[in-house]
């Protein structure tokens, strides 16, 4: 774990709707950089003002598929897209995104408002082979036409 405290608790903030193989590579890959990994999964009403939409699959299922995950240490309720709210729920050292937002404006604000609490943001290599975008994409399509 070089570059990181023993003891550091990390936190990964997701809608984590229809569950994918990138969204295991990022909980692995957080859970070897901590001592502790929370993950935060944001409500049907979060993930809804967020993302435009509701989610596929509800919140309490949502929580229940990653509860069950051995690495990961706690799993709780993201009400909001200002990460420093989950912070002064459940204190972290570090929050994990995807390479996605490094770079980005959001990842940018993210790193800022996380300095403010002593907090700090890592990257992890975002899948690009998969996304829910792209599986709800192909549900779409794959459903037949309303007449």
């Amino acid at each position: 774990m070089d570059g990181y405290a023993v003891g550091e608790v990390g936190y990964v903030p997701g809608g984590f709707d229809m569950f994918h193989i990138g969204h295991l590579n990022i909980l692995r890959a957080a859970r070897e950089r901590c001592a502790f990994l929370v993950v935060g999964v944001a409500t049907d009403e979060a993930l809804t003002v967020m993302k435009g939409r509701a989610p596929v699959v509800p919140h309490a299922e949502r929580m229940e598929i990653l509860s069950n995950f051995r690495f990961v240490d706690a799993v709780v309720p993201d009400v909001s897209a200002d990460k420093r709210v989950a912070w002064r729920t459940h204190p972290f050292d570090v929050l994990f995104k995807g390479t996605d937002w490094l770079g980005t404006a959001k990842g940018d604000l993210l790193e800022a408002q996380l300095a403010e609490v002593g907090a700090r943001v890592v990257y992890l290599p975002y899948t690009p082979s998969t996304s829910s975008t792209m599986l709800r994409a192909f549900l779409a399509s794959a459903l037949p036409s309303a007449p």
